[in-house]
């Protein structure tokens, strides 16, 4: 779930800045986008993580690693693409659905695989990181889906931002990274 938090905070957070100065800032997220890469195959190359472990915490990194691609990918198209086209947000938001049901398995793996910690150390450690990033990400997206959902239904009485009115617009008047693509 983290990779779609990553992807959407980028995002919102590329577009704060103007259109004419945006070359640094893209570079700058796409770099260290990809670099989110090298902590899971530095644990995927490592001879020890392929020892024996109860969960499926391999199979899990590997997805991650997958899942990390599509969130380079993704990133790129934010940050290129203006306006990003509807397409692309509804596969965005499918890639944030498979991304909660494996954030959510990565977690429930690593908390049954305490056996792992003494077998396959660096495995075990990047899952308890990829576990706490993916919590994390989950109970903030279970937290802000109520207002997502309250301001499609019934549109703009969450946030209204041409009027400059809502229930949420004096908190995230200067933090729109809480709203969806």
């Amino acid at each position: 779930m983290w990779q779609y938090l990553w992807a959407h905070a980028i995002f919102h957070m590329v577009r704060w800045f103007p259109p004419s100065n945006r070359i640094k800032i893209t570079v700058v997220t796409m770099v260290i986008t990809l670099c989110l890469l090298s902590p899971q195959f530095y644990v995927l190359l490592l001879n020890r993580t392929t020892r024996w472990c109860p969960e499926p915490l391999l199979s899990l990194l590997i997805v991650s690693i997958v899942m990390t691609f599509f969130v380079i990918g993704f990133t790129f198209l934010f940050v290129t693409m203006i306006p990003v086209p509807r397409e692309v947000k509804i596969a965005f938001h499918v890639f944030g659905l498979i991304n909660f049901c494996t954030g959510l398995a990565q977690c429930i793996a690593t908390l049954k695989g305490k056996d792992c910690q003494f077998t396959t150390v660096e495995l075990y450690d990047i899952s308890v990181a990829l576990a706490v990033l993916s919590a994390v990400a989950i109970v903030f997206v279970v937290f802000m889906l109520p207002f997502w959902i309250i301001n499609e239904t019934k549109r703009d009485s969450v946030l209204d931002r041409r009027e400059r009115t809502g229930i949420c617009y004096e908190p995230v008047k200067c933090c729109s990274c809480l709203w969806h693509i």
